[in-house]
Formats: structure tokens, C-alpha cells, sequence
């Protein structure tokens, strides 16, 4: 289990990491903070303003990595935000009986306090502390699938037919017309299906693209620009059609509507991240994959989940649910807006409704 992983395991979950390091956490002051004097990889503070920084290790088992840790403590005894500051190593009981005296020793001559946690119970905490951040209030919703569509105003391509056609019932020749290619290939075409579907723009019935209500209002404020394009999808949604589009992603209706579920989980995701990394790069770091895999129960690579991920925040960014912060990091910020805040406690309120609803007791009528 790599370093960074039990960092955001522990930290996940202060009351254990209190009990491990017998300090009565009270805020975690920050982490991964960069100095003059290193990366401090977190500092803790308790009711007393006392401050605790951290130094956290794996297994401690070769001079090098020994020596690696001193250094770093030592630099960080130059860095002090508090006046009762302590300085401590923390590192996994696995670590051989050699190695650990040599810790102890150098913990008692240079004033600095030594813990330890098990690898094995950080693995079984890591696996409660996904279960407990990915919880959605009891109802089970289906997992996120991946479609490779980027922006949800690249719907325009498949409403505009119905427009073109003025019709409200189109044929699968004439709704697939934009989409007609040398290899025949519906791939393309089928992810447009879905999505338009998924916001209950149109109902297959007897092989019949019959638009709906939604639909409808979705044609009425296409924007102008649309039918002066070639490039249909690079027009931007009007306020009216992503009005609609939040309409119809909280009205309540789950069912079998994958790129509403997405959604849901991407807003459920910068909970459980505090919207802190947003890859930017296919290859991200192993530990964020993890976590990311964990929360959605899937086994995406690296490349399909930050594909994924982007394409989520592009729908939330098209909507006004989020905003992202560009960093020279790999690693961008995404920040829930007021109206985000308000759409993800609608999603929450929901799903509780509905669990209440099933789980309605009538024995009071008894």
C-alpha cells in the first residue's frame, strides 16, 4: 500500500489517527505543505492550538530510508506555525526490530515522538473508509459506465435533425443522417442515443425517434448558430436548454439514465476528493486511481478515468454546477458552485425519499 494512500486513508479518518498517534486531533492544519525546508506531509492541531507535524513512513527496513527520515525531521525542526509545536515519525509496525530501536533511539535523543500503525489494518480501513464516503444515503444507484461523449452541447448534433426535419418523429434514416460514415459504424451515433435519452429528450417507440416534452423546449432554444455551422457541436448551450438539461437531472427519474448516475457520482467524487485533483494527464498517480476506482467500483485504467473524470467536469462546468481551477500541477482543482452545492443536497433529498419510501414500515396501522 503506497504512502500517499494510507496519508489519505488516515486522514479520512481523524479519530483513528488520533488513537495511533495518542494526540486529540482537532484540525488537520494541511498537508503535502511545501517549505524552504521540504514537504511536511501533514501537521495536526488540537483544542490547544497545539500543533503536531507529521513525518509518515511505510516500512523503515535500510539505512537509506532511515536516513532519508531523520533529515526530513530535521529540516522540519526549522518550521514551526505555533509556538507548542512536536515533531513526529510515523511508521508501520512492520518495520524489522533493528530498524525500530534505531527509530526509538533517535526519538529520544532529538526530542522528537515515534508512532507506529499496521499496514494490514490501514488495507482494512482504506477498504471502510470507501465504503463510508461512496455511501448514497442507503439507495443503490447503478455504477458510472465511460461514453465517449465530451460535451453534453454535442447534443445539438442529434436534436438539430429533428429541427431540420420540423418534425417531432423522425425515422432512423433521418435522425442518423449526420452521422452517416464510409464504414457504416453506429458507434459513434449509439453514444448520442444514449445521452439524449439519458435526458429524456426523445423515446424510441417502434423503431420511431418521437421527441418529448423536454425535447421540445431542448428545439425551441437551440441557438440560432446551430443552423449556420458546419460544426454543430461547438456551439455553445443556450441558458434555456441547460435550464431544461437541470430540470430533467433532478426530476427524480434514475432509471436506466447512466450520464444523469455519472453526474451524481463525479459531484459524490469531489466530496470524497475535496475536489483537490482533477488529472489532467492519462498516466496519474496510482494511489488517486485507487481511490477513484474504489468510489465508483469500477476497474477503469488510468487513461479511461481521467477521460471519465474530464468529461464529467465538462458536463458540470457546461451547467454551472462547477468550476475548475487551472494549476501548473498535474493536477487541476474543481470547486463546487452555489448552485452545485444546492443540486448535489437535491440528488442527496432524493435518494433519501426514495430509500424512506421502500423502506416504509406500516406496522403502526397494525
Amino acid at each position: 500500500m503506497q504512502e500517499s494512500l494510507i496519508q489519505w486513508t488516515l486522514l479520512n479518518n481523524p479519530p483513528e489517527l488520533g488513537r495511533i498517534l495518542n494526540f486529540n486531533i482537532s484540525t488537520i492544519v494541511g498537508e503535502e505543505i511545501s517549505t524552504d525546508f521540504g514537504r511536511i506531509d501533514f501537521i495536526l492541531s488540537n483544542n490547544k492550538n497545539e500543533h503536531l507535524i507529521v513525518e509518515l513512513e511505510t516500512v523503515l527496513n535500510n539505512r537509506n530510508k532511515l536516513d532519508y527520515c531523520f533529515n526530513q525531521i530535521n529540516n522540519y525542526k526549522n518550521v514551526k506555525f505555533v509556538d507548542e509545536t512536536d515533531y513526529c515519525i510515523l511508521y508501520a509496525k512492520e518495520t524489522n526490530e533493528k530498524s525500530k530501536r534505531i527509530i526509538e533511539q533517535y526519538g529520544r535523543q532529538n526530542s522528537v515522538i515515534t508512532s507506529t500503525y499496521s499496514l494490514d489494518e490501514a488495507k482494512k480501513l482504506y477498504s471502510r473508509t470507501i465504503k463510508r464516503l461512496s455511501l448514497n444515503v442507503g439507495l443503490a444507484l447503478p455504477n458510472p459506465k465511460n461514453y465517449t461523449i465530451c460535451y453534453l452541447r454535442w447534443l445539438n448534433k442529434i436534436m438539430k435533425t429533428f429541427h431540420d426535419f420540423g418534425k417531432s418523429e423522425l425515422s432512423f434514416k433521418e435522425i442518423y443522417r449526420p452521422f452517416e460514415n464510409s464504414k457504416k459504424s453506429r458507434t459513434n451515433f449509439n453514444c448520442y442515443e444514449r445521452i439524449a435519452m439519458d435526458f429524456e429528450l426523445f423515446n424510441i417507440v417502434n423503431s420511431k425517434y418521437i421527441l418529448t416534452y423536454y425535447g421540445k423546449e431542448y428545439i425551441d432554444n437551440i441557438s440560432p448558430f446551430v443552423c449556420r455551422t458546419q460544426n454543430v457541436s461547438s456551439i455553445d448551450l443556450t441558458n434555456k436548454q441547460k435550464r431544461l438539461l437541470i430540470s430533467v437531472l433532478t426530476n427524480g427519474n434514475w432509471e436506466n439514465k447512466i450520464h444523469k448516475v455519472n453526474i451524481y457520482w463525479f459531484l459524490r467524487f469531489i466530496e470524497v476528493t475535496d475536489g483537490s485533483w482533477l488529472p489532467k494527464r492519462h498516466n496519474f498517480e496510482q494511489s488517486k486511481l485507487d481511490i477513484a476506482r474504489g468510489l465508483f467500483k469500477v476497474s477503469y485504467k488510468s487513461r479511461t478515468m481521467q477521460e471519465f473524470l474530464n468529461w464529467c467536469s465538462n458536463y458540470c462546468i457546461e451547467l454551472g454546477l462547477v468550476e475548475r481551477l487551472p494549476s501548473t500541477s498535474e493536477y487541476d482543482q474543481i470547486i463546487l458552485t452555489p448552485l452545485g452545492i444546492e443540486i448535489n443536497n437535491i440528488f442527496s433529498m432524493d435518494l433519501q425519499i426514495k430509500k424512506s419510501r421502500m423502506n416504509l414500515n406500516f406496522k403502526y396501522n397494525d
